[in-house]
């Protein structure tokens, strides 16, 4: 973005659409990095602009709510959330920008511990982004349906549906995307694995599939730099750990972890 040619800023409008989307990658980058300071100065930044196009406003507003998540305010989340809602109802909006709305919804219940009252919006998501072949938005209203599966303790499904678009979700070649999607059928095979015998093979070989999805969801966070995402993973990779009975290695975990949130630190 820094090496686009003046010539083509000539234009005012060109050069404030070109400087809003500057701002907007400072903004996601401080926040896959946990600067959550930064990203509130460059947040206010964006809002002082002027003559911001509508697909920037959005993006603003995906961006500012991901950073209420960041800090557990879901309640702020969902009502900057609602009165985007408002906005895209009241102006134009396309299919993405609704089906990006109500998957969002479903996470944010989700993360507030109650996934099953985002089941509907869910769905609705999930089948409006596949009438308008929208198949990004798809595999995340997917991703938002398997989370209500396992909040229901229906692992198998969850696993099932999962497995059934990750080659899908590779395709669209979306980090963010691929390393959600990862933990969700991990946390799915370790649901599986916990109704399973202590000591049965059938769990040994659900945790070591878990294990498996864990890291390559470590490996698409670590490609855009998300510590939360990383961090999240190697809690995660500990925890099966400790359920092996490999305390040095659930150790190591949690050192790599501290690595990973002091080198964050020093970025900042």
């Amino acid at each position: 973005m820094e090496d686009v040619g003046q010539e083509a800023l000539r234009a005012l409008k060109h050069y404030h659409y070109w400087a809003a989307s500057v701002g907007l990658l400072k903004l996601q980058n401080h926040l896959h990095r946990d600067h959550l300071i930064a990203a509130d100065q460059v947040l206010s930044q964006l809002r002082a602009s002027q003559q911001l196009e509508s697909d920037v406003l959005f993006t603003m507003s995906i961006l500012e709510i991901d950073l209420r998540l960041r800090r557990c305010d879901y309640s702020t989340a969902m009502e900057l959330l609602e009165n985007l809602a408002i906005r895209m109802d009241n102006g134009e909006t396309d299919v993405l920008q609704r089906v990006k709305i109500m998957s969002l919804k479903a996470q944010i219940y989700d993360r507030s511990g109650i996934a099953q009252k985002g089941f509907s919006v869910a769905l609705r998501a999930a089948s409006l982004a596949h009438k308008a072949k929208i198949l990004p938005a798809l595999w995340e209203a997917i991703g938002a349906i398997s989370r209500i599966l396992i909040s229901m303790r229906e692992f198998e499904a969850a696993v099932r549906l999962m497995e059934s678009i990750m080659p899908q979700v590779l395709e669209c070649e979306n980090c963010n995307l691929a390393a959600q999607s990862f933990s969700h059928l991990a946390d799915a095979l370790m649901g599986l694995a916990g109704e399973a015998n202590a000591e049965s093979l059938q769990r040994k070989e659900r945790l070591t599939k878990a294990l498996e999805q864990i890291d390559r969801s470590f490996d698409e966070f670590s490609r855009i730099e998300d510590v939360r995402g990383q961090c999240e993973m190697m809690a995660k990779r500990a925890t099966i750990m400790h359920l092996n009975g490999d305390p040095v290695l659930a150790n190591d975990c949690a050192a790599k972890y501290l690595d990973i949130k002091k080198a964050a630190k020093e970025l900042n």
